[in-house]
């Protein structure tokens, strides 16, 4: 396997009078596995995700069930009637989308390079600039992104390319788009709700509150996220494989709250001796989750809609269950302009998103979080 730096040296950038060759570069394909591993390692969903390598623009995953009815019957009432012939089929196609990106690199910077660094630490820091952006663009597309005009998101917005995990899971009811014939839909909570009929919350909005009134009972609502798994998810330590995700003002909300109830668990997280989680479920910081999002409950609803409000989500799910599709396609070119002064270096990438399984989501929404 190529590594990082030897991957960089197909760029050959070079000091001097017309400074700069950048020959056509095609990756093989044991290199693209470890340069497209690069650029989406800075993403804090990749790696709970699944990566689905793609050999061509689309690759279908099917999944297949026993659909209504069972099979074991008291052997007296056991005929024809009661064989087993009924089969539900489910499939996920994943179909990549090109992204392009061009990044320039000036004669001037690599002049102004002598006595600060070398040129083989200027070339790795440049990548890896692109890398972290290339990952953030990347995440926060496959979470917000959609196709259905929500968001407005223009034909040169990379989140509008295609349908993010965020909307597959909001559209997976029962005739939805993305309803899983096999599994089932997806688990939505509104924390917005909170203390009316119906509403699993005795509070509203906040990811852990004290009730004003006696016995000043507290309420954090990854109790409830939880409650609502489906326990056959969670059967056979499932536990250990699932992850809160939430923006990191989420979780110091409720690293607050622990510590306003002054438990050893805060404690521990404060001082740096315990990863946050709730129960046995670790929580994961994922900065690029939105943090202005509508209200769902709203008329008309404004959900999942940017600038529409003040809310956030929480994401309850098992590890592999996102699944991000990347084709093994990767090219780089480099353009040389003299009137610049500069050689452009243009890149692109094949990609997609899917959910494997929808009714392994758990997704609380409307939820407020301090400023």
């Amino acid at each position: 396997m190529n590594t990082t730096k030897s991957l960089l040296e197909k760029f050959k950038i070079r000091k001097g009078f017309n400074l700069i060759s950048l020959p056509t570069i095609t990756l093989t394909e044991e290199e693209a596995d470890r340069f497209i591993d690069y650029m989406v390692d800075e993403s804090a969903m990749k790696a709970y995700a699944r990566v689905e390598r793609m050999g061509k623009p689309q690759k279908n995953i099917r999944g297949i069930g026993f659909g209504a009815g069972r099979f074991l019957y008291p052997a007296g009432a056991f005929n024809e009637t009661k064989y087993k012939k009924q089969w539900v089929e489910n499939k996920i196609q994943l179909r990549s989308e090109k992204a392009r990106g061009c990044i320039p690199v000036f004669d001037d910077d690599l002049e102004d390079l002598q006595g600060v660094t070398t040129e083989a630490e200027y070339k790795d820091q440049l990548m890896r600039i692109v890398a972290a952006k290339i990952a953030m663009e990347l995440e926060e597309s496959y979470w917000i992104g959609e196709t259905h005009g929500a968001n407005g998101f223009g034909s040169d917005d990379l989140r509008g390319l295609w349908d993010g995990w965020r909307w597959r899971i909001t559209h997976s009811a029962l005739d939805g788009a993305y309803y899983n014939k096999v599994t089932g839909s997806s688990h939505l909570l509104n924390a917005c709700e909170g203390g009316t009929s119906g509403s699993p919350f005795s509070l509203a909005h906040k990811i852990a509150e004290q009730s004003q009134a006696a016995p000043y009972n507290w309420e954090f609502k990854y109790h409830m996220m939880l409650k609502t798994m489906p326990s056959k998810y969670k059967a056979n330590n499932g536990l250990k494989n699932m992850v809160f995700m939430n923006s990191d003002l989420v979780t110091q909300d409720y690293l607050g709250a622990l510590s306003a109830r002054g438990t050893p668990l805060g404690d521990s997280v404060f001082l740096g001796t315990a990863q946050p989680q709730f129960g046995r479920v670790p929580i994961v910081d994922v900065p690029l989750m939105a943090t202005n999002l509508g209200d769902p409950t709203a008329i008309p609803s404004t959900d999942g809609i940017l600038g529409a409000g003040v809310y956030t989500d929480v994401l309850l799910i098992p590890k592999n269950n996102l699944i991000i599709g990347i084709q093994r396609d990767i090219r780089m070119e480099s353009k040389r302009e003299p009137a610049d002064e500069a050689t452009y270096v243009f890149y692109s990438i094949r990609t997609c998103c899917a959910l494997e399984n929808v009714d392994a989501v758990v997704l609380l929404r409307c939820l407020e979080h301090a400023c």
